[in-house]
């Protein structure tokens, strides 16, 4: 995960990242998902598995863009929707 470019996720509109849950290494795909808000475009990593939240937080960081599943969307530290608006 750590070759991959932020520039490079988003052209390929998606990135395998290995994530912990429950205590077990896991390879979930994560899909670029744009949403258009009153800032323009904003890419979300959107992911359907359930994986825990300090885990969501860990790849926004890692990653430096905003990580969605269905109970919570994530941003980097110190960053909001407007900072992402026309990646």
């Amino acid at each position: 995960m750590g070759l991959v470019s932020r520039e490079e996720i988003l052209k390929n509109g998606f990135v395998e990242i290995r994530v912990r849950v429950a205590g077990i290494i896991q390879r979930h795909k994560f899909n670029v998902v744009r949403e258009e808000t009153p800032f323009g475009s904003v890419p979300y990593l959107v992911v359907k598995a359930m994986i825990p939240h300090v885990e969501l937080v860990r790849i926004a960081e890692e990653i430096q863009l905003p990580v969605r599943n269905k109970e919570a969307t994530v941003f980097p530290k110190g960053k909001m929707v407007k900072d992402f608006a026309g990646l």
